[in-house]
């Protein structure tokens, strides 16, 4: 399906781009690290001229304890990711004190994860609006249990199956609607392509 097919390239975009997206991400200064005094929000710890403020560091581990289901807050665990905080950001000032921020491998692997996390964001968008559109009727969950019991020999009561068959022909229509909205935004645009030069030998 177009939605799967596309979440699985970002996705695999995104896995092989994570080390730099870390590192990105201490270099935009996510961490709420800054050479200047904030004065709104606590500053739990300076490294070096970089800032973490405590909502910042909440709002990371936050993240973290969302991200990772297992993830168990003690005392102990506290201290050792604030210490792994520390760490990358220590390693994010000597990357920019060698300058490896502005070589043109960093910038670009930047590119293609900011485009990926763009079309990620983009699709997520349109299929929630696509999804609110969508209805389904009786008549269609019964052609779809009708066609279930013509290929399979045994087949469970409709009333156990017919929330599945309601989301499958859910994901079924925002498959073909998303593939029409992108088909819709080519035609709308202008796209001119220089053949002599794409098959230039």
């Amino acid at each position: 399906m177009l939605s799967l097919v596309i979440t699985m390239e970002v996705g695999a975009v995104m896995k092989k781009n994570f080390l730099y997206l870390l590192v990105f991400a201490l270099f935009l200064n996510l961490f709420c690290c800054a050479s200047e005094k904030t004065g709104e929000h606590e500053t739990l710890a300076r490294i070096n001229d970089c800032d973490l403020t405590l909502d910042e560091f909440e709002r990371q581990l936050a993240a973290e304890m969302e991200w990772d289901k297992y993830f168990k807050l003690t005392k102990k665990v506290k201290k050792e990711f604030l210490e792994g905080l520390i760490r990358k950001e220590l390693l994010i000032q000597e990357a920019k004190r060698l300058k490896l921020d502005r070589k043109e491998k960093f910038v670009r692997a930047i590119e293609r994860y900011w485009e990926a996390t763009l079309i990620r964001d983009l699709m997520e968008m349109k299929g929630k609006e696509i999804c609110q559109r969508i209805v389904i009727s009786q008549e269609e969950i019964d052609a779809r249990y009708g066609d279930m019991k013509k290929s399979e020999d045994k087949v469970p009561a409709l009333s156990e199956l017919q929330e599945k068959i309601i989301e499958d022909l859910k994901e079924k229509k925002k498959t073909k609607m998303l593939k029409e909205w992108i088909n819709n935004l080519r035609k709308k645009s202008r796209i001119q392509i220089n053949e002599d030069l794409l098959y230039k030998e």
